[in-house]
């Protein structure tokens, strides 16, 4: 019980910093006629001069050894009192006192400014860019933009055009394309929204893009968290528990087998009911001192949540203290969240290609109503394509939708897999869709793609037979290949039968008591 709490505990850790984990696998050059400025996501660390001298490291979290099991044992009576008495008050006292130490050392100020001497440990110079571009090859990862990614997305949108100009200067090329990928496809949108009329713009790529939204940090911001069970039993077989092959096949099968008893539906019911009791007693608490002030990570809100994030990070507020805070979340809100479709149209129709590559295959974090949408483990589809129709992870698209598709001719943008309607996107004939491919996995087989977008005009789904529309990525060999019946289905970790299930548990039990 104790390591399913504290696994518990370390999930809402976790999500609290949603998107900021660094990228598993980077990928190399393949080569442009053009200059790609690669924008990456979160993940640069996060440092402080403290008043020694020494830098201190704010990210990645540093979590004194055993801190998780020992703030357990507090939580777990408390916990029980709160529950069986219903007065919550105590527990988000405790929840506080453990959460927020963690990660308020990286907080802004009431301005949305590092004002406490923390900062991002980025740095380019004029030698790193010609270095690069000495061999003449333009690589997706030569010129690789890094910046701190919890300030207002038009600071860094300012750094990123000093980085751009740098480039062209020291390469000769007039034109560079600009490939941002998670939060670094907000920022190349604050960027274009500045400087975009400039004309020195190929090519913007999207790439597992949260310039819609990223569901978990937006539920984070509003303080909405609800456990969806089916999700919660996809997920805890998606992510790597770091607990070791026996704990984690005992997870596994314990979270089947309740889900198939409706066990976890009971827990959910009882979590979500309790949440949105106390979510005012605890998540304006914590926001407000670590995420709530990155106008960064208010860019992943989406517009549906945006109106009770505002109520719910600043609630019981002075306005008035935060409005340097507010005014920045809100220019990025109302000039390039809100129109992003226009202002993207009217760069296409300035000549900028506009493309976009979308990943799923690997569920949410499991503390959202739609949880189990199809997802890439962080944004939804939907919101990384900016738009299309999914099915949820397990399910497919409803034959009368795909006859419906056929009648109106736009069937040929239904997935093999009929999971993805890619015809109601934002852009439809430049967005491709790569299966099997985790939000924090950047191989270098994607190259080759971003590659013929940039060196070809007007490169779309059906100018390279290699690149269609629908690809599927192959862990084992780190390439992708067209999506067919035959590797479409990938998705089979998540079909354990109970019997296999029930097996699994009692085996792990027996192999940790004999390893006692």
């Amino acid at each position: 019980m104790k390591k399913i709490v504290s696994l518990v505990l370390s999930l809402v850790m976790a999500v609290t910093a949603v998107i900021g984990a660094a990228p598993l696998v980077y990928a190399t050059p393949d080569g442009t006629q053009i200059p790609v400025v690669h924008v990456v996501g979160t993940g640069t660390h996060i440092v402080r001069t403290n008043e020694n001298g020494e830098t201190e490291k704010l990210f990645p979290f540093q979590i004194p050894e055993g801190y998780i099991a020992e703030k357990t044992e507090v939580m777990l009576p408390v916990f029980a009192e709160a529950f069986f008495t219903q007065e919550w008050d105590e527990f988000c006292d405790v929840l506080y006192e453990i959460v927020s130490p963690i990660f308020s050392k990286m907080a802004l100020d009431k301005n949305g400014e590092a004002s406490d001497g923390s900062y991002a440990e980025t740095s380019w110079s004029r030698e790193e860019i010609a270095m690069a571009a000495a061999d003449g090859v333009n690589g997706a990862t030569d010129y690789m933009f890094y910046y701190d990614w919890r300030v207002d997305p038009f600071e860094t949108s300012d750094k990123l055009h000093e980085y751009v100009q740098a480039v062209m200067e020291i390469t000769g090329s007039d034109k560079v394309a600009l490939y941002g990928r998670c939060l670094g496809s907000n920022i190349v949108s604050a960027y274009m929204y500045e400087y975009g009329n400039l004309g020195h713009v190929s090519d913007v790529i999207h790439y597992a893009s949260a310039a819609y939204g990223a569901t978990p940090c937006s539920k984070m911001f509003t303080g909405e968290l609800y456990l969806n069970a089916d999700a919660i039993e996809n997920f805890v077989y998606d992510i790597d528990l770091g607990l070791g092959e026996m704990v984690t096949d005992l997870i596994q099968s314990l979270v089947t087998l309740m889900n198939y008893t409706y066990g976890t539906d009971i827990l959910s019911w009882a979590v979500n009911n309790v949440v949105e009791d106390i979510y005012l007693d605890i998540f304006p608490r914590i926001m407000v001192e670590s995420y709530g002030t990155f106008p960064a990570y208010w860019t992943m809100v989406s517009i549906e949540d945006y109106d009770r994030a505002m109520e719910t990070v600043f609630y019981g507020k002075d306005l008035n203290e935060y409005a340097g805070l507010i005014e920045k979340i809100e220019y990025y809100y109302n000039n390039v969240r809100v129109p992003f479709e226009e202002n993207a149209t009217a760069q296409m129709e300035q000549g900028i290609e506009f493309s976009n590559i979308v990943k799923y295959g690997y569920t949410n974090y499991p503390i959202a109503k739609n949880a189990d949408e199809l997802a890439d483990g962080m944004v939804t589809v939907r919101e990384s394509s900016f738009g299309a129709t999914t099915s949820n992870t397990e399910d497919t698209l409803s034959p009368i939708y795909i006859l419906k598709a056929r009648i109106n001719g736009t069937d040929k943008y239904i997935s093999p897999d009929c999971q993805i309607d890619a015809s109601t996107g934002f852009s439809r004939d430049t967005t491709w869709y790569v299966k099997n491919l985790e939000h924090t996995v950047f191989p270098e087989c994607i190259n080759g793609l971003v590659s013929d977008i940039v060196n070809n005009k007007d490169f779309n789904i059906e100018s390279n037979p290699e690149y269609p529309q629908f690809m599927v990525y192959d862990d084992a060999t780190s390439t992708i290949s067209p999506m067919t019946e035959d590797n479409m289905d990938t998705t089979d970790r998540y079909e354990t039968p109970f019997i296999t299930a029930l097996f699994t548990f009692f085996k792990s039990v027996f192999a940790l008591i004999a390893a006692s």
